[in-house]
């Protein structure tokens, strides 16, 4: 597995998908919760985990990065992407962080734990 570069491509769609069991807004919702982060690029698709529901890169921004390919899949190497917006400055978006434990826990009926028996 040697590591492949694209280098200032614009892309054709972005996609998000939650990875971690779901949160009601009320305890601090989904926001910064694992996503799989889908790109598409000139009909190939790449993807990468990371933290939060921000978008890294726009339509009308050109994005380089390196990637490997891993049972089929063209997962990116997420510290190296690099975003060029379209003024041609570079830019650092989305949650660049990491979490140590993933969320396990599943929502409850908003009740307690007396009228969940009943």
């Amino acid at each position: 597995m040697s590591d492949m570069k694209i280098e200032n491509k614009k892309i054709s769609d972005y996609k998000l998908y939650l990875k971690e069991n779901s949160r009601p807004p009320s305890k601090g919702g989904n926001t910064s919760a694992l996503h799989s982060h889908v790109i598409d690029i000139e009909d190939e698709t790449y993807s990468f985990l990371a933290l939060g529901s921000q978008q890294w890169v726009f339509k009308t921004d050109k994005v380089s990065f390196s990637f490997e390919i891993n049972s089929g899949y063209k997962n990116i190497t997420t510290e190296s992407i690099l975003t060029i917006d379209r003024k041609g400055q570079a830019v650092i978006r989305g949650n660049r962080g990491y979490k140590q434990t993933l969320r396990t826990a599943t929502t409850r009926m908003p009740a307690s734990q007396r009228e969940q028996r009943d």
